[in-house]
Formats: structure tokens, C-alpha cells, sequence
């Protein structure tokens, strides 16, 4: 199997793309234990799965630019739950509802020009497919 490279990850809603991502920290899949340790368990502490799967929260970083910010804020403020894609250069697809639950400007710093950017933080819910 031959490795791919990550560029090319796109970040979309039902909207369309999400500007132009810099980089992602693509959601954690997990399905949590319960310790169900007991009295015949030997000594040892014993777990069982939860049940109930989940995604944790991610970030990604855009470039700043108005209209992709206006639309994340838009959702923020509403907290609108809506379904999102990550399509990685393979074609593979993680699809997901989630929450855009922050959005950070990053620093402007006169001292390194660079392009102005933004942090958005998505916490998924409810629904999710991995092997898309």
C-alpha cells in the first residue's frame, strides 16, 4: 500500500467548501468504556463498552476571509447543526452532523507577515460514517 500525501483535504458543509483550509485535526472516533469491575473479577478492574459511540471536537484552520467567516458565524450564533465532510486527496470521506461552537482569529503580528487565518472549532453529534 503506498502512502498519500495530506494535501488537498477539503472541509465541506451542506453549503459547499469551507474556504481554504490550512490545516485539520480530523475528529477522534470513540466508542468509550464503563468500568464494570465486581466482586468475582479477580482482583482486576474490569470494562465493558459504553455503547455509545461519538466523535470528538476538532479544529481546523481557514484562511480569513469575510464571506467563509460571515457563514461560520451566521451557524455559530444559531447553533446550527448541520452535516459536514472531510474528503481527504484519496477520495476517502468522513461525513458527520456537527456544531461550529468557536471560531478564534488568529494573530496578526506586523513582525511576520502572513496571511491573516482563523481557528474554528466543530464539536460532531449524532450522526457520523467513517467508511465512506
Amino acid at each position: 500500500m503506498t502512502p498519500i500525501t495530506n494535501y488537498g483535504t477539503i472541509l465541506s458543509d451542506s453549503d459547499g467548501k469551507i474556504g481554504d483550509v490550512v490545516s485539520i485535526d480530523p475528529p477522534e472516533f470513540m466508542n468509550p468504556a464503563i468500568e464494570s469491575t465486581n466482586h468475582s473479577s479477580g482482583g482486576k478492574r474490569a470494562y465493558v463498552s459504553s455503547g455509545l459511540q461519538e466523535m470528538a471536537e476538532f479544529k481546523c484552520v481557514i484562511n480569513y476571509e469575510v464571506a467563509d467567516i460571515a457563514s461560520i458565524v451566521t451557524d455559530l450564533k444559531a447553533g446550527t447543526k448541520k452535516p459536514y465532510t472531510i474528503t481527504y486527496p484519496n477520495a476517502h470521506k468522513q461525513t458527520f452532523n456537527a456544531i461550529a461552537t468557536a471560531l478564534k482569529p488568529q494573530p496578526a503580528d506586523a513582525m511576520k507577515p502572513e496571511t491573516l487565518k482563523a481557528e474554528i472549532t466543530f464539536q460532531p453529534s449524532d450522526s457520523f460514517d467513517l467508511s465512506s
